[in-house]
């Protein structure tokens, strides 16, 4: 894919004093939540942001800021707001109601952990899941899983939930035994051909990997919901600074004028006749 250039993009900025004025009530709102200490460091110095244009492989052109004028935003590592991950550099998200279904990614690195305690489980279960299913994975107690953040192959991120709290990565995945695994793939067949509504094919063909796979714990796949989102920038328009800065006042250099012949021819008299007298004071003292 080349690398976006910038151009003149279709449409117009927003008027920056209602950009700005929104940036200002975003900094009130910080300096309200957070501790004066951290201002310097989280809260940006609204004087040094910079405006971009940018243009969209879905045809969307969208204003972003960043906080100096010299890396343009391909260059940028922008932000999803699932989780707060950055994006490999020269993707956004820009949602779309038409977006495909997420697909499943191979997850490449374990990253951070966490623990969420539940509730028990209701005794009903949910509209979507059959009351067989429910008996057999309710939780009639409160409990407690661990979740882990993954980067998929894709570049992106989301969470895998471990299959025990004292589950780490270097124990690597638990798998099933072989001929429990066999009849799994027989009974998933099965399930198919008498209900071929089951499954999506993206769900049934994640399904024979995962049993090919000896049915790992956890699964090495996981749903990214970020890739249907994601875009490339194609292009970008530089807008301006934020708060207009200054203008340098610029201090031209007097320029002499050269003088005329004549008026040298004079000034070459004026000396040599000064040169004159003062010999010949010399000559007197001697």
């Amino acid at each position: 894919m080349s690398t976006p250039t910038p151009q003149r993009l279709p449409g117009r900025a927003r008027p920056r004093k209602e950009v700005l004025g929104e940036c200002e009530a975003e900094v009130a709102r910080m300096r309200e939540r957070l501790p004066q200490v951290l201002w310097a460091f989280v809260i940006p110095d609204l004087a040094l942001v910079f405006r971009w244009r940018v243009q969209l492989d879905c045809g969307c052109v969208l204003e972003v800021l960043t906080r100096e004028d010299e890396t343009p935003p391909h260059e940028v590592q922008w932000q999803e707001h699932a989780h707060g991950s950055d994006l490999p550099h020269g993707q956004m998200i820009c949602w779309h109601d038409d977006s495909p279904a997420p697909p499943y990614r191979v997850i490449d690195e374990w990253g951070e952990r966490r623990e969420v305690t539940f509730p028990a489980d209701p005794v009903e279960p949910r509209d979507d899941t059959d009351p067989k299913v429910w008996s057999l994975i309710r939780h009639d107690e409160p409990h407690t899983s661990a979740f882990w953040r993954v980067k998929l192959a894709c570049g992106h991120s989301e969470e895998a939930v471990a299959p025990s709290l004292d589950w780490t990565p270097a124990s690597g995945p638990h798998r099933a035994d072989p001929q429990r695994v066999q009849q799994m793939s027989a009974e998933f067949e099965e399930a198919w051909r008498t209900n071929p509504e089951l499954q999506t094919q993206r769900d049934r063909e994640h399904t024979r990997r995962m049993l090919a796979d000896g049915w790992p714990s956890p699964q090495l796949e996981r749903l990214c919901y970020t890739c249907p989102q994601v875009r490339m920038i194609m292009a970008y328009e530089r807008v301006g600074w934020l708060v207009p800065r200054p203008r340098k006042t610029e201090t031209r250099a007097r320029v002499t004028p050269r003088p005329s012949r004549s008026a040298l021819e004079r000034r070459l008299q004026r000396a040599e006749a000064e040169a004159k007298h003062l010999r010949a004071e010399l000559d007197q003292l001697e």
